[in-house]
């Protein structure tokens, strides 16, 4: 976990309301975090039930559609932000997440040469803490995060899918002890599994209709995601935001020797996906890395798939961060994000609400040349 933060910060410099009627319903969203203890895994090695990091811990992270009331009110994002800190020194044992917070609003506002800490720690988003979930069952969506990434990297979509009717349950990138995320199928596989304990745990809620399941990953989340689509049932669509599963050949010799591993384990190995497939690609102007090859990801769907480019999209504009610091600081913001969340939305209304809107979203986009089709 100690390596969360100088992999956040990279990720971030490299990369980091309107109300839905659904019927008669209007949703605000609302936001709880559940903590459980998987134990059914050994988290910290060479330790017994007495240590409490024996039995791998887990963060779940949820947004839902809530019932407005008067007493109800939105959080600010260091509310957000700060459970990094909280989880670091958790899962760690330490204080290594001391000052973390602040540190970290100060690197986003410093990397976008916008806005100031203050002002980001201030944003207040439209998240409602603990308010009371709306009385009605709604599609589960899973969202796995980016390398190393938090839940909260993409909040400002989960709010608005929460006003739109779906329950949003958010992983984060926390790989073996002490936390820090690897790009060995061994790290890997234990987000795949936090999923799993995941919709293990939320079994019970009565807000959830768990026959209609949506998985959402962005880059590392990307490739995590397609696993778990292939190990659990019900899962009615699966979308990549610029994900890891199209892994691209290079310089990086070690990244290269784990992407194998990973592409010769049985896991990879045994996946066969079949439910329909969108993914939203970066369509950089120029390329810093040499390529040697991408590995065609596309063996292991069905004909149902559906890839485009995003017109001079970076891979950081998959996350919400960027346009949270520039709208903080009155800075201009690009529409890319804009897009993505767009686009998004209308296919997961479409696979599990019987939406019929994407095909004519994206169509739009393409006429004005934002998005373009693989």
């Amino acid at each position: 976990m100690k390596k969360i933060f100088v992999s956040i910060t990279l990720l971030f410099l490299l990369s980091c309301s309107d109300k839905k009627k659904s019927d008669t319903e209007t949703y605000i969203a609302g936001f709880k975090t559940i903590q459980i203890k998987d134990t059914t895994r050994i988290y910290k090695p060479k330790t017994d039930t007495t240590d409490y990091l024996h039995f791998r811990p887990l963060d779940i992270d949820v947004w839902y559609p809530a019932s407005a009331s008067t007493k109800d009110t939105t959080i600010l994002f260091r509310n957000i932000l700060g459970l990094l800190e909280k989880r670091a020194n958790y899962y760690t044992a330490s204080n290594a997440g001391n000052g973390m917070t602040q540190q970290l609003a100060q690197y986003f506002c410093d990397g976008l040469k916008c806005s100031d800490s203050t002002k980001v720690l201030n944003f207040k988003t439209q998240s409602f803490k603990n308010a009371k979930p709306a009385e009605d069952k709604f599609p589960l969506i899973i969202y796995l995060s980016a390398f190393n990434g938090m839940s909260y990297e993409n909040f400002t979509l989960f709010e608005e899918l929460a006003k739109k009717g779906f329950v949003v349950a958010s992983i984060s990138s926390i790989g073996r002890f002490p936390g820090d995320m690897t790009m060995k199928n061994e790290d890997l596989m234990e987000q795949v599994n936090d999923a799993i304990a995941t919709l293990n745990n939320l079994k019970e809620s009565s807000n959830i209709d768990f026959t209609k399941i949506g998985i959402m990953g962005y880059s590392w989340g990307g490739l995590s995601g397609s696993i778990l689509a292939s190990k659990i049932p019900n899962v009615a669509c699966l979308i990549s935001l610029d994900g890891s599963e199209f892994h691209h050949y290079g310089q990086a010799k070690e990244e290269n020797t784990d992407f194998d591993g990973i592409r010769n384990s049985q896991d990879f190995k045994d996946m066969r996906l079949s439910v329909p497939y969108l993914r939203l690609e970066s369509s950089p102007s120029t390329s810093i890395e040499k390529e040697d090859s991408v590995y065609n990801f596309t063996e292991k769907l069905s004909s149902d798939r559906q890839i485009f480019k995003i017109d001079s999209a970076q891979h950081e504009d998959f996350a919400c961060l960027p346009q949270l610091v520039k709208q903080s600081g009155n800075c201009k913001p690009n529409q890319h994000f804009k897009i993505i969340s767009k686009l998004t939305i209308s296919f997961l209304e479409d696979h599990l609400k019987n939406g019929k809107t994407f095909t004519e979203t994206v169509g739009q986009e393409i006429s004005k040349k934002t998005v373009r089709k693989k």
